[in-house]
């Protein structure tokens, strides 16, 4: 046994299943062989026995059995009769005996008066019953059809027909022959098809055992959990497969979700964007209240759809990442616009001072001083955050450098935000609304962008009005729509639609109007307490 547990271990997996699928067809034919020749030996036996029983009802009632018990030799007359009767129905051995037992015929001649063997002749000698019987007598084991003689209301003998239970058993035999030669036919057919099986899982599993598959899934498991985004996989009933740890976590999942359908638990038609192959990569989308990006993934095979993947993340995350970028951008941009400035006054002082012009060396620097004030105030008094501090004073220097006057109503104030959500909303409306601004007042011939923040009360209000052409009356109620925009170049048309996903994700609300310097003007109202958990 040890050695068969050690050959099993080593052989290939189809090896394996091809091994075991025959052994069960091989038990499942065997069985089913088995319980067939039981049956028809069972119902064979039944016929016999019902055929022995008639002709030994009919031999007892028969008038010339009855007739030779009143003859001083019965033997005689019964002998020719059964034996008659004997070779036209195929029976092993008739028997007829007196009341005693004793035999007054049989096959075997010298037999003749002896007593009768088996034991079973009570019931008809004594209860006067025809019966079916199975027992060993003196030619061997049978079935015997026993039935009583009856003349004038006594019984008088018994008649016994016997057919071999040898006999039965090759008949059995020869009716399940071709019953075999099927099941055998069968068996083959079905060991081709399990090797045909082997094959094709050796090919759906691409020629790997078990033991990689399972490695396999293990790092799987180890990398699906590991991984921050967001992962769902759903078959092509719309049922969960796979969910990570992080989508459970995004969504506030704590109870075992796989088999569940998907819109049990969010809201997003995964299988129609897989079988259409719309959606964009990265497209933003708000769960819980949260936005993130989106990607998905069809699982097809043969251009058949089995399902598809869902992933995501947090757009906060990557823009974490980007603000960084873009706020280094943003001073960048801002050194460089001051380098290049300052470089320029500095070779003109340097003229002056080589023409030996110090007056008006002196007045230049004076004036130097004072626009310097003007362009780069100093906001700590109003702004108190310092990363908002720090954006502003980043879109000062690119307005500067693009000659736009930008001013911050002196009236505004904002204290520090503790709310990270919050915060990023704020950095990421002022960043959109005043680069439109500066964009749309580059027409104008006195470029003009005004900024009031404050937080008094119980919401933080962002104004942001400009002197350009300002939004079209047609375009008012598309503005804030995806892909919606009033510039002529492509690739536009996502900030404002951003913007309001953001504003809105916080309960807060974005407003458009006429600005009193001609242009446009958008209010941001965010709750301090952030959205509604």
């Amino acid at each position: 046994m040890q050695i068969i547990r050690q050959w099993y271990k080593q052989i290939k997996f189809q090896t394996k299943v091809l091994v075991l699928m025959n052994a069960l067809i091989f038990i499942i034919f065997l069985a089913l062989y088995l319980y067939i020749h039981s049956i028809t030996s069972q119902n064979i036996q039944e016929e016999v026995g019902k055929k022995a029983l008639a002709v030994s009802e009919a031999i007892s009632a028969s008038p010339s059995i009855i007739q030779a018990f009143d003859e001083d030799d019965p033997s005689a007359n019964i002998q020719v009769y059964t034996d008659a009767i004997q070779h036209k129905i195929d029976a092993e051995f008739i028997v007829v005996g007196d009341k005693n037992e004793v035999r007054l015929a049989h096959p075997l001649k010298d037999r003749i008066g002896k007593k009768m063997v088996g034991d079973d002749n009570e019931r008809a000698l004594q209860d006067g019953k025809s019966y079916i019987s199975k027992k060993e007598g003196s030619i061997g084991l049978s079935i015997r059809g026993k039935s009583p003689i009856i003349k004038d209301g006594d019984i008088v003998g018994v008649v016994s027909v016997g057919y071999l239970l040898e006999d039965i058993h090759k008949l059995v035999w020869k009716q399940n022959t071709p019953i075999l030669f099927l099941l055998i036919v069968f068996l083959g057919i079905g060991m081709a098809g399990a090797f045909l099986i082997a094959q094709h899982l050796k090919k759906l599993l691409h020629k790997m055992e078990p033991e990689e598959i399972a490695s396999l899934l293990l790092q799987k498991e180890a990398i699906l959990q590991s991984v921050k985004e967001g992962i769902i996989a759903v078959d092509i009933h719309n049922r969960i497969t796979l969910i990570n740890e992080a989508t459970k976590e995004m969504l506030q999942i704590e109870t075992d979700v796989i088999g569940k359908r998907l819109d049990a638990i969010l809201s997003f038609p995964l299988l129609h964007y897989a079988k259409t192959n719309e959606m964009s990569q990265d497209t933003e989308y708000i769960i819980k209240n949260e936005p993130v990006l989106m990607n998905v993934l069809s699982l097809k095979m043969d251009d058949t759809l089995y399902g598809a993947v869902l992933t995501f993340r947090k757009k906060t995350d990557l823009e974490k990442a980007t603000r960084e970028l873009s706020s280094i951008k943003q001073y960048s941009e801002g050194l460089r616009a001051q380098t290049h400035e300052f470089s320029n006054k500095i070779h003109t002082l340097y003229g002056l001072i080589q023409l030996q012009h110090y007056e008006e060396a002196k007045q230049f620097i004076e004036e130097e001083l004072d626009t310097s004030s003007t362009y780069y105030p100093s906001l700590e008094n109003q702004i108190k955050d310092a990363v908002i501090h720090g954006l502003l004073i980043a879109k000062y220097n690119i307005a500067n450098e693009k000659g736009i006057t930008f001013e911050i109503e002196k009236d505004s104030s904002l204290q520090k935000i503790n709310d990270e959500q919050i915060r990023q909303c704020i950095l990421l409306t002022l960043g959109n609304l005043i680069d439109n601004a500066f964009a749309a007042t580059l027409s104008s011939n006195r470029p003009y962008v005004q900024l009031h923040i404050t937080d008094v009360g119980n919401n933080i209000v962002l104004e942001v009005d400009d002197n350009g052409k300002g939004v079209p009356e047609a375009m008012i109620d598309l503005i804030f729509e995806d892909g919606i925009t009033t510039k002529q170049t492509i690739g536009h048309g996502k900030g404002l639609f951003i913007v309001q996903r953001a504003v809105h994700a916080l309960d807060g609300e974005i407003l458009i109007d006429e600005s009193d310097f001609g242009g446009a003007r958008f209010i941001v109202i965010l709750p301090k307490k952030g959205a509604n958990k």
